[in-house]
């Protein structure tokens, strides 16, 4: 099932949405300047006898983890909003150990990972108490119209106690704590949208030419409805090269509730591997288009070229560059694409096709 987000006059038909726990169901200031303080408190008893020291540490700790110390509010370049929390006694390691001289780099981040752990078990009730109960509904509108995911950069512990607390275990169908927001690669592909208030990550991902990112600072800015089930052609392609670089061909597959609907086999000229399995995707997609298909699912057994696609692995190659940029233009042009690896025992079809296109033409 998927849904229609409407956000600004955009419309978005998805199957998969994202949810920033911390932007959406967690006061973030409540809880996080708690927790900060906390951590804070507990450095400077741990690291100096001094008083005067004590204020200059804990006042230190506070703007490492990115906390305004005059209105205790999160700057928008803070550590939380991007960075795992069980990753905070490595930042504080290497911005204090020349502060704190009696203790030498891994006494201080042991030291510093055990104070973070009982600030975090501490931290419990702040959970409870910053849990936003009125965005809660926007998750059960949608239960069963499309598949949820829940990341945030806080403990399994702590997110399990949200989760507890606000009833949603059971609305969501991955959840991910510990969570660096920006290596989300895995997850923005496809169809799938995003969901935060973080500005940083919007414009970090439009670089890398993802479009689905919404930045919204209030849910209620968004209307969410179920669609009908659309019709999805599952595309089985693969790209053939005798020689790399010599005679090359591709072929594609396609399917529509594992029923055959069409065949391709095409000789290409002299290519490498990396360019026949990429003009595998391509004509896939300009036989889309032709057939008027607008809901795609592409198979392939190349790992570079699907992880290129999904922006896991970066475009090196000039050639294979240009082939990168129609692929993105051509899928632009579909409601819905998405790219995943499946094994070559998975693709013997597709191969099969190619290697046909081969030996009629070689």
């Amino acid at each position: 099932m998927t849904v229609e987000i409407n956000f600004k006059e955009q419309k978005y038909i998805t199957d998969t949405i994202i949810w920033d726990r911390d932007s959406y169901f967690i006061d973030i200031n409540n809880y996080w300047t708690r927790l900060t303080g906390t951590i804070a408190q507990k450095v400077a008893e741990n690291t100096t006898s001094n008083w005067g020291n004590f204020n200059q540490i804990r006042t230190q700790v506070v703007k490492l983890l990115g906390i305004n110390p005059d209105n205790s509010l999160i700057e928008a370049s803070s550590p939380v909003n991007f960075l795992p929390v069980n990753i905070f006694s490595s930042l504080l390691t290497g911005s204090l150990i020349n502060f704190i001289k009696d203790k030498s780099y891994d006494e201080l981040n042991e030291l510093f990972g055990i104070i973070i752990n009982k600030s975090l078990d501490e931290s419990k009730d702040f959970i409870k108490d910053s849990i936003i109960s009125e965005n809660l509904e926007a998750v059960k509108q949608v239960q069963k119209s499309t598949k949820q995911i829940l990341i945030t950069n806080d403990s399994k512990e702590n997110n399990e106690t949200f989760l507890k607390n606000s009833e949603l275990e059971k609305y969501f169908h991955q959840i991910y704590s510990n969570t660096n927001k920006e290596q989300l690669h895995d997850l923005l592909i496809g169809n799938s949208v995003f969901l935060t208030k973080n500005t940083f990550l919007q414009s970090s991902y439009l670089k890398r030419k993802f479009k689905n990112v919404l930045v919204i600072e209030n849910i209620k800015e968004i209307s969410l409805k179920e669609t009908q089930e659309r019709e999805i052609i599952t595309v089985n392609i693969d790209g053939a090269s005798k020689g790399n670089p010599g005679p090359s061909s591709v072929g594609i597959v396609f399917q529509k509730d594992k029923k055959l609907i069409k065949e391709v086999s095409e000789f290409i000229g002299n290519h490498t591997n990396n360019f026949a399995e990429y003009t595998a995707l391509i004509r896939a997609l300009e036989i889309s288009l032709e057939y008027g298909f607008q809901d795609i699912e592409i198979k392939s057994d190349s790992e570079l070229v699907v992880k290129q696609i999904n922006k896991v692995y970066k475009v090196k190659d000039a050639d294979i560059k240009d082939l990168f940029d129609k692929v993105n233009s051509l899928s632009e042009k579909l409601s819905s694409f998405k790219i995943t690896h499946i094994p070559r025992e998975e693709n013997l079809r597709a191969d099969k096709l190619a290697n046909q296109a081969l030996r009629t033409t070689t």
